[in-house]
């Protein structure tokens, strides 16, 4: 891909209205339009049942920021992102209980990627980050404190790899992270018996990080999103 394109999409809707206290999920934002628009993009898996995402990264990441919906089209969902007729107003049930928010298009953007090299700056996580498969992390919990900074300071600079191959960017020059802070969190149920520990973390990084992308497992969930910080 021509690193001078665009090459990420940002499509965001804001709720109408949301009652106290009322929280919405990323989950809920991604069924919807799974079952509303029957798409593989939006299934993440090709009519024959393979995995988009295994191939070349999640089409669609879908985030929930501050009650608000963002759907980051990358990869294979860029073009489709950019002549797909998105809905100016979406009315989206909540759960099972029946329950409906509205939610209306507030802007479509197309963003440049480009994963270059940088002075250092500082990133952090808005949504959870899940920074290890199941393997890694039982050899993880046998680290010691340092070595476990370790760890994940290297897993960040190679999830940043990875988004940026998923942007269509080759990164030629050594990315490297420096953890200004790292914490571990309850661990978090993906589905059926499959739990992670989420990290938050702040970090300085020596590459342009596009705000808004998601890095580690389960970004089409909306987990492992960073925007600049400072």
């Amino acid at each position: 891909m021509n690193e001078n394109m665009n090459n990420l999409s940002l499509i965001h809707y804001k709720p109408k209205e949301l009652p106290n206290g009322f929280k919405i999920f990323s989950n809920s934002v991604r069924q919807y339009f799974a079952d509303k628009y029957p798409h593989p993009l939006f299934h993440n898996h090709y009519p024959d049942g393979r995995s988009i995402y295994r191939s070349k990264g999640a089409p669609f990441q879908f985030k929930v920021i501050n009650n608000e919906v963002y759907i980051l089209a990358l990869s294979e969902g860029l073009d489709f992102a950019q002549n797909f007729q998105w809905p100016v107003a979406i009315t989206m049930p909540v759960g099972s209980s029946g329950f409906a928010i509205e939610l209306e298009l507030s802007s479509k953007t197309q963003k440049q990627a480009s994963f270059q090299q940088s002075e250092l700056k500082c990133y952090r996580n808005i949504s959870p980050y899940i920074a290890l498969n199941q393997d890694r992390q039982k050899v993880y919990l046998s680290l010691t404190e340092e070595d476990k900074r370790k760890a994940i300071e290297k897993g960040l600079a190679d999830h940043i790899l990875t988004a940026a191959k998923w942007c269509g960017i080759t990164v030629s020059h050594r990315i490297q992270t420096n953890l200004i802070q790292m914490k571990t969190g309850i661990p978090i149920k993906i589905k059926d018996d499959l739990k992670f520990p989420p990290f938050d973390v702040m970090f300085e990084c020596n590459t342009e990080i596009p705000d808004y992308i998601g890095i580690g497992k389960f970004v089409s969930r909306g987990y492992g999103t960073l925007v600049q910080y400072g």
